[in-house]
């Protein structure tokens, strides 16, 4: 079964997340869709790209991933 991820109104404008780049920024979206009912996930950038910028290899999901832990919303272990 899908899961059903809700987006609040709030996310668009906070101010640290809305400083880094607009692919940071739809990744940070994306990975709610891969990860389990804790928000946990496999720390592995190329399977997240395929799964969330299946279409755009230019983007570095290592350095995106990086920039989000850095701003506290996500963390790597």
């Amino acid at each position: 079964m899908a899961r059903a991820r809700l987006v609040k109104p709030t996310l668009f404008t906070n101010e640290i997340l809305g400083a880094l780049p607009v692919a940071a920024r739809f990744l940070f979206v994306g990975l709610w869709c891969l990860a389990d009912k804790e928000g946990r996930l496999e720390d592995r950038p190329l399977r997240i790209a395929a799964e969330i910028f299946p279409y755009d290899h230019r983007i570095k999901v290592d350095e995106l991933l990086t920039a989000l832990a850095n701003g506290g919303f996500i963390y790597r272990y």
